[in-house]
């Protein structure tokens, strides 16, 4: 049904269903679905028929033509003796049933009851009906009951949530929480019989457990997964309650159901809901078992459960949200009523429940937006004397956005109303793609060059809009403009309002028109950086030294010759050789040398184990081992030591069967952590050993959490590594599926021949301590981490599309944490995505928040012009290349930007790339650092230099000597199958007949 939907054909859809209403037909999950699609899509006419239990065949066929062939829109239609009836709703003629009793020896059970209205109704009938046993469900476990004062008293999340459990219980309730799946009847079976044993028969049930889903209110764009979460409480959940209750003397089995089950229009955006609450509705209605079903059709509430519903849709329905008092009082007319199925509501004056039917609601009465601030003339002609006026490219402005949201709506084959001005794009599910076209299609309308980085930057359509209303008001006002605009600095409140803008109260005598709601769909995130940026920065005693690195990158098999390579301005991309996979991919790459040796003798193990492990684990071992030489040490004198083993990295690594087979330690072949675990062991080091994967940016994320163990003292040193190989071509497969790999031999960033990504590989490491600490101990210092930050874009177009105000918030708390001022920071090492947009947004967030109130200069450069995106290994191969020009104090140049883009004004910014080798000035000694994942998780580094005046007393140390007695990389494919990897580890000498003793390895 997707697929037809999202096929934009017309079409017409009915769900028959056939059979009395004692029963609860097949269909009945989808009855919802049936009787909102129309609603959300206006290509598609849909509604649920029943053909009562009479009808024959051949009546059947042919009440199915005369749907097909009718011209209404009704969401149900019924066929009775022959005779079509629509579907209306009528107000209830309630039956005098009494008041409602409820016996206090029996048990009342809530399911969803720990929580909003679940929990108020249990509040209810505890304080109403005398109930004095409660049994409440829901999906989270709660602690024992003996922590809850605690909790309570912490005032914490879950302290808010225990309190009113508590309550119960000190007003002499005896309460049972329970954590149950209701879809698990075995286990809700076992629930029931403890409990009635305990506190004896269940009296009542009420349903209230529920779940929705916002974030993909397209029906068709809801993953599979969401649906089944959505439907489960309420479709096989009921079912097991109801199969479980069967034999149960109950007063009541009240269903917590939606107004959206009913009213189509309600129901835009919420279909899995829509389907969810309709079946409880047909099962009230069939009463198995002959349980006392009834069904309440909730509208919203204002006071408890999701919040007060201020939608267009909800406001132009008539409905009024309920005020808890005036909502557990419908309750109780609902259960007395006598009805199956009933919608408790409140009504303003101006109800009509014939509205209730209808596809959709049109908001008349939405009383018109505020005014927009008028926007200025456009920034390449200031002032011009043919400028048009305020009024006019405002009005301009106002057309461009509900324009935009006609191509969006689509695109997105979704019902324009829908669609508000002040949504962010992304929150609709789009990708970048269709940001893309959609910026291409205003382009071509406007008949400018548009940014290919606004819809980012401003991703609203009214952000837009002004954007560009302040950028290209001329040609706006040509494509979009008004002649009568002028006329009026404002539109009357009866101009057409905007289609997306939420109706409103009815409007008062006011002078000035009054605000709209705010739209259910409107994002209430904010970024909340100034706080971030005003606060105190970090005191004296919180800086982290780097006291020594390792490296092997492309042409660059150790961290002299990786300086060499940068400082000398040179590229280490090459053409990948057929060889290296089995066949020619026809791409460039950074590698590191084709053969790969290991001295397992030097590492204790065994053998068998290096054959089938993960060349990224050996690799990484001997790093580690240069990097603690390079800093002064022997493995001896760190031995039982408390020092951390942070790793980014991913294992991709799979196992010969046969060398796995053979290998004396599995796990250590098979299992990721071992990255770090292996390190941990070898050097029997005694902090954390973890290995972190956010994608590139996975090194960094790792240090950031180094760096708060040794601030807090819980390491006294920390290894952080960074390691990426390209076992094979999976990489390229999955980067060239997705459009990012670069078929050319350079790799451009921040210019406009960029044309996507060339994979790298390598692997660095670098040794940390407190600053005071490395002092104390005479090591070398040869930067220092002032400060750093880590945070995630949240949601966007896409994995791969950036969020400018995350990186500038992350950019914006490392330098507030680092005791620098952003004049004091004179190179920032860029991300570089080889991608326009991502590095366009990437410039303006550096120059926010490094240049936004100086016009020194401030350089930029990136590795990957250099080594390729080592994946993985990016993070550490750009932090080592910062303290290898803090420590060298010469800034390295920058490969690429030659022919800057075209939307970012790099000559009149203070930004710029160096062209050589050159000295790094005392005006600016600090650095920054972006890395920026997939994935969304950005990093963002601040560095300083070795403090003035600091001599250490430990210097670099000779490796040991090694005998690379097993080939752990071959380079040479064994066949030209597309999935074919390189030759596996292969043993090239005989160990030797006395191996060293494990002390002796030490020494």
């Amino acid at each position: 049904m997707q697929r037809l939907v999202d096929a934009r054909a017309q079409l017409s859809a009915l769900l028959i269903s056939r059979g009395p209403a004692s029963e609860v037909h097949g269909g009945a999950a989808r009855v919802g679905l049936y009787r909102m699609l129309q609603s959300e899509y206006r290509h598609l006419r849909s509604r649920h028929v029943n053909a009562g239990e009479a009808a024959s065949d051949e009546q059947l066929y042919r009440w199915i033509l005369d749907e097909l062939r009718a011209a209404d829109e009704p969401a149900e239609v019924a066929y009775r003796g022959g005779v079509r009836a629509r579907g209306e709703l009528a107000e209830l003629r309630e039956a005098d049933a009494g008041p409602l009793r409820f016996p206090a020896d029996h048990v009342l059970w809530v399911s969803g009851g720990t929580r909003g209205i679940g929990l108020l109704t249990a509040e209810h009938f505890v304080a109403r009906h005398g109930v004095r046993k409660l049994v409440l469900t829901g999906r989270r476990e709660l602690p024992p009951r003996e922590q809850w004062a605690r909790h309570i008293a912490a005032a914490d999340e879950l302290g808010q949530r225990l309190a009113p459990l508590a309550a119960l219980v000190d007003r002499g309730v005896e309460l049972e929480v329970l954590s149950v799946a209701l879809d698990d009847e075995a286990a809700l079976a076992r629930n029931i019989a403890a409990v009635k044993q305990r506190l004896g028969p269940i009296g009542a049930v009420v349903h209230s457990a529920g779940v929705t889903d916002f974030e993909n209110p397209a029906f068709v764009r809801k993953p599979q997964a969401d649906l089944a979460r959505v439907l489960s409480p309420k479709v096989s959940g009921l079912d097991a309650l109801v199969r479980s209750f069967a034999a149960e003397p109950l007063a009541f089995f009240v269903l917590y159901s939606s107004v959206a089950a009913v009213v189509p229009a309600l129901a835009v955006g919420q279909s899995d809901y829509a389907m969810a609450n309709a079946y409880m509705d047909v099962v009230a209605e069939a009463r198995p078992h002959g349980l006392p079903l009834v069904s309440v059709q909730w509208p919203s509430w204002k006071d408890t459960g999701m919040g007060e519903a201020r939608s267009a849709a909800y406001l132009a329905s008539g409905l009024e949200a309920l005020p808890d008092a005036e909502g557990l009082a419908l309750l109780e007319r609902a259960l007395t009523s006598g009805a199956r199925v009933v919608l408790p509501t409140l009504v303003n004056p101006s109800f009509e429940v014939s509205r209730l039917s209808a596809r959709r609601f049109e908001a008349g009465a939405a009383s018109s937006p505020p005014p927009r601030p008028a926007s200025a003339p456009s920034r390449s002609q200031p002032g011009s004397a043919g400028a048009p006026s305020s009024a006019r490219v405002a009005a301009a402005a106002e057309a461009l956005a509900s324009w935009f949201l006609d191509q969006l709506a689509a695109e997105l084959r979704f019902d324009r109303d829908r669609l508000s001005v002040s949504v962010p794009v992304q929150d609709y599910g789009i990708d970048s793609i269709m940001i893309s076209q959609l910026i291409q299609t205003v382009a071509k309308r406007v008949e400018v060059s548009v940014d290919p980085s606004a819809l980012l930057e401003y991703p609203t359509a009214e952000e837009f809009a002004n954007y560009l209303a302040d950028e290209h008001s001329e040609a706006l006002v040509r494509a979009f403009g008004s002649a009568d605009a002028d006329a009026k600095l404002e539109p009357p409140a009866s101009a057409s309002p905007d289609r997306s803008a939420p109706a409103a109260s009815p409007p008062t005598p006011a002078p000035t028109p009054t605000p709209t709601p705010t739209p259910t769909l409107k994002s209430t995130w904010t970024w909340g950086t100034d706080a971030v940026a005003n606060g105190a920065r970090e005191g004296s005693g919180r800086e982290i030294a780097v006291v020594g690195m390792s490296a092997k990158f492309p042409s660059a098999p150790t961290l002299s010759a990786y300086w060499e390579l940068l400082r000398t301005g040179r590229s280490a991309l090459r053409p990948l050789p057929t060889a290296r996979f089995g066949r020619a991919l026809g791409y460039y790459a950074g590698l590191i040398e084709e053969q790969l040796t290991f001295d397992p003798n030097y590492y204790l193990l065994a053998d068998t184990d290096v054959a089938a492990m993960d060349p990224q684990a050996l690799v990484l071992l001997d790093a580690v081992v240069a990097a603690v030489h390079e800093a002064g040490y022997t493995p001896g004198e760190l031995k039982g030591r408390r020092v951390g083993v942070y790793v980014g990295g991913r294992a991709n690594h799979t196992p010969d069967p046969e060398r796995l087979g053979a290998a004396r330690n599995p796990v250590v072949v098979t299992g990721q952590n071992y990255l770090a675990a292996n390190v941990s062991q070898f050097f029997d080091f005694r902090g954390p050993s973890l290995v972190v994967d956010t994608a590139c940016s996975s090194p960094l994320v790792a240090m950031s959490m180094a760096v708060q163990a040794l601030r807090a003292g819980d390491i006294e040193a920390a290894v952080v590594g960074g390691v990426s190989l390209l076992a094979d071509d999976r990489a390229h497969q999955v980067f060239g599926q997705r459009g990012l790999l670069n078929s050319g031999s350079r790799f451009h960033v921040f210019d406009r021949r960029a044309e996507g990504i060339i994979l790298g590989e390598g692997v660095g490491v670098v040794m940390l301590k407190p600053l005071a600490k490395a002092q104390a101990d005479g090591d070398r210092v040869l930067a220092v981490v002032g400060g750093i930050a880590v945070n995630n874009d949240g949601r966007t177009a896409g994995p791969a599309t950036p969020n400018l105000q995350a990186q500038k918030a992350v950019m914006e708390e490392a330098l507030a944490h680092s005791g620098f001022g952003p004049d004091d920071v004179g190179w920032i090492e860029a991300n570089g995505s080889g991608s326009m947009v991502t590095d366009l947004l990437e410039l303006k967030a550096i120059e926010s928040i490094y240049r936004k109130r100086s016009r020194e200069p401030v350089a930029l450069g990136s590795i990957k012009p250099n080594i390729g995106h080592p994946l993985a290994a990016e993070g550490i191969a750009a932090f080592i290349k910062l303290v290898l020009m803090l420590h060298h104090r010469e800034q390295a140049p920058f490969l690429s930007g030659e022919q800057p883009l075209e939307h970012f004004d790099l000559e009149a910014s203070p930004l710029y790339f160096p062209r050589a080798a050159e000295p790094w000035s005392s005006r600016a000694p600090a650095a920054g650092l972006n890395c920026f994942a997939d994935g969304g998780t950005n990093v963002h580094v601040v560095l300083g230099p070795s403090p003035a005046g600091y001599s250490p007393s430990r210097g670099p140390l000779a490796l040991p000597a090694r005998v690379p007695r097993v080939v752990v990389r071959e380079g040479l494919a064994q066949s030209s199958d597309p999935r074919s990897t390189p030759i596996p580890a292969r043993i090239t000498g005989a160990r030797p007949a006395s191996p060293p003793m494990f002390w002796d390895a030490y020494q």
